[in-house]
């Protein structure tokens, strides 16, 4: 088993090795003519060995977005050809995939056009002004499952002055870069059009802001400055960064959402709201938001969550540790960096617990089997109906429940930080934790027996109890006239330690 310190770098997050450097690259092309029709012409040069037949796929899902999607749908004229030019039979064998021929050919030339011109996060978008590429949307790949390497080389429009991608450069050809292996360009999308780039350093770990599209204002700079308080803030927490650079691609355009990567995240703002006061505050920790991601399911993920199959839905019930503690710690990291004080902090708690105090189907579903059932029951986990639940929310509530359970039972010594830690120094690496085993890391720091809780709370519909956190923290849920259900509020006379103790939880380093 692999152990990872701290959540240390990984070359590769599932750790091809030297098979996937010593097979030849599939080098894909990219050319966007007349980006007017939103459309992307892409020419893939396939090595194939003699092998045949082979079959070519393309992905049903993206990691972090669990909803299966049509890609293949958006693809016409698929074509292929020998390096001589012969051209090569071609069978659709399933929705996804197609069947070749090629003889003794060494390799193959796949053509295809690829309509793009939908604007969710895991979907492409290609307009005059900017173009959003995302892997498993773009690019068909061999079905062997075999690892190896992936080139991309991108013929843009004159008027697009940059690119930005986590992908590494391959060279120094412009816009060309290479990927390990098919997930790590999965793990990466692309972004071009004329481009807006903020950048700072955490250490020895380079950080950019990459704002692209038409904007209304917008403070590129402050946000900048404000996201670098919260990367320095995520490098107290668990100690180092796991990489050495990290994007953010903020895309203003119309649609919404953001998804987790390894070493990027894709945001699409609102490009008329997103700079107003309003705007800016729910920005700000919907970034956040994906950059714990970085660390928490990207590094420390359930064993379910890898390594990807990209034609079958995995299933785990810790979807509540991925999406609902990455909510918490979101918010945390921006009060520990200073960016949000204790009432704006007690405001988002107190709005998740509303939340999850209206769902009804708090009492028919558990958050396990929210998670489970996340393929079936929601969009992705968003917008649960009468007789589901969210795991995000429930999971942001369970994670301060917990929290202040630890620091009740070690006197204030250890606190989840810790064990998310400790999790992460265990397995922050291929394999990935089961639920046990996150549950027996939490109950080693807490140095206690926690089955209870995490039976109560976890696999059961009984209304979670808030009684012991507010105690420890010295809150209470305000009540009287004018007052929304479950605001909380500090106690008129709290104790000198119970102060203490919630500012311990919003200031620790």
């Amino acid at each position: 088993m692999l152990t990872v310190r701290r959540c240390a770098p990984l070359a590769l997050l599932f750790l091809a090795g030297p098979a996937a450097a010593a097979a030849r690259p599939i080098v894909y092309t990219v050319r966007v003519p007349a980006p007017e029709t939103h459309v992307a012409e892409i020419e893939a040069l396939v090595p194939v060995e003699g092998r045949q037949p082979i079959e070519l796929m393309m992905a049903t899902w993206t990691p972090g977005f669990y909803k299966v999607e049509d890609y293949a749908g958006r693809i016409t004229e698929l074509n292929a050809r020998t390096r001589e030019g012969a051209p090569v039979a071609v069978e659709k064998a399933r929705p996804n995939r197609w069947r070749l021929s090629a003889g003794r050919a060494r390799s193959v030339t796949v053509t295809y056009r690829l309509a793009c011109e939908q604007r969710s996060v895991t979907t492409n978008w290609i307009s005059p002004e900017l173009a959003v590429l995302n892997g498993a949307a773009t690019f068909l790949t061999l079905a062997d499952g075999k690892p190896r390497p992936h080139e991309v080389r991108l013929v843009l429009p004159a008027a697009w002055k940059g690119v930005a991608t986590a992908l590494r450069r391959a060279g120094a050809e412009p816009h060309h870069y290479r990927a390990l292996d098919f997930d790590s360009l999965v793990d990466s999308p692309i972004v071009a059009g004329e481009l807006d780039v903020h950048g700072w350093s955490v250490g020895s770990s380079r950080h950019e802001l990459v704002d692209v599209g038409e904007r209304t204002a917008w403070d590129g700079p402050r946000a900048a400055r404000d996201l670098e308080r919260m990367t320095g803030a995520a490098k107290r927490l668990w100690g180092s960064l796991p990489f050495e650079r990290y994007v953010f691609l903020n895309v203003f355009r119309q649609g919404g959402g953001g998804l987790e990567h390894k070493d990027s995240t894709l945001l699409t703002a609102n490009p008329k709201t997103a700079g107003e006061p309003a705007g800016y505050r729910r920005w700000l920790p919907f970034a956040t938001h994906e950059y714990v991601h970085a660390f928490n399911v990207k590094r420390l993920r359930p064993i379910e969550l890898g390594p990807f199959d990209y034609e079958k839905a995995p299933t785990t019930r810790s979807l509540w540790i991925s999406e609902g503690l990455t909510n918490y710690y979101a918010e945390l990291l921006l009060s520990r960096a200073g960016l949000r004080d204790q009432a704006a902090f007690l405001a988002s708690l107190s709005a998740q617990i509303a939340s999850l105090q209206k769902q009804p189907g708090r009492l028919l579903q558990t958050v396990e089997e929210s998670s489970l059932e996340v393929w079936t029951n929601s969009l992705s986990g968003v917008n649960p109906s009468e007789k589901t639940v969210s795991y995000y929310v429930k999971g942001h509530v369970i994670g301060f429940l917990l929290d202040a359970r630890i620091r009740r039972a070690t006197r204030g010594r250890k606190s989840l930080d810790d064990a998310m830690r400790l999790a992460c120094e265990r397995y922050a690496g291929a394999r990935g934790f089961t639920a046990a085993e996150f549950e027996a890391v939490v109950e080693k720091i807490a140095g206690t027996r926690l089955r209870a809780f995490f039976d109560d709370a976890l696999r059961s519909t009984n209304e979670l109890d808030y009684t012991e956190a507010l105690d420890w923290y010295g809150l209470r849920f305000a009540s009287g006239d004018g007052i929304v259900p479950w605001t909380l509020e500090t106690r008129p006379e709290p104790k000198p330690d119970e102060a203490l103790r919630l500012r311990a939880l919003l200031e620790a380093p």
